[in-house]
């Protein structure tokens, strides 16, 4: 991979104090989808992806196969949330290049089990830091649904600031239709200074 490549994508592996966020592998599938099968009730409510239905190993297989694939054009960098005490996969979360030019998406669920502590947070922070480096990257935007009031929490406590309420069509039984979108724009100056921090050590 050339180096102007690699300065458009992020690391493989991230760590944060409680979670390491590695790419996403096909030899996690099992337990990606014991993730989501264990976390149905909560998932189904505002992911559409989230269905009995779908939340098979051989489903899961392809989810993977084909995020490798977006992870190699650059589409998308989808990782999965490791809890460094337990080594247990207690998430996913990913960075997409679906919200124009000069931009990147963040996602990010947690574990039913684990919720309540703070990994949404803390894993998409390091997502954020992760954004910051990459060359084409000026800001970063956070959408979900207005009755999502997990996610309004996290986004809020990354600093990302609401610009944008539209009416979208319901998909999911938790939604309301009213579709949040949030900002964190990164100033010219500390994304600059970590861009070369960024290159100066690969």
């Amino acid at each position: 991979m050339s180096l102007l490549a690699e300065i458009h994508r992020p690391a493989e592996r991230l760590v944060a104090p409680r979670l390491r966020l590695e790419k996403i592998t096909v030899d996690r599938a099992a337990d990606l989808t014991a993730a989501v099968v264990a976390s149905l009730p909560e998932l189904e409510q505002f992911m559409d992806w989230a269905r009995p239905e779908r939340s098979t190993e051989p489903h899961f297989d392809e989810f993977i196969v084909r995020s490798l694939q977006e992870w190699a054009s650059g589409e998308s960098h989808n990782f999965h949330v490791i809890e460094i005490e337990t080594g247990e996969l207690v998430g996913n979360c990913g960075l997409m290049r679906r919200v124009g030019p000069g931009a990147i998406e963040v996602g990010y669920w947690i574990r039913s089990d684990r919720v309540g502590r703070g990994y949404a947070t803390e894993a998409a922070r390091v997502l954020l830091g992760a954004a910051e480096l990459l060359a084409d990257i000026e800001r970063v935007e956070i959408r979900f649904d207005a009755a999502n009031a997990a996610s309004a929490r996290v986004a809020a406590r990354l600093g990302a600031v609401e610009i944008e309420r539209r009416d979208v069509e319901i998909d999911n039984p938790g939604e309301i239709g009213v579709e949040v979108i949030t900002e964190l724009v990164f100033s010219a100056r500390r994304t600059w200074r970590r861009r070369l921090t960024g290159f100066l050590n690969r």
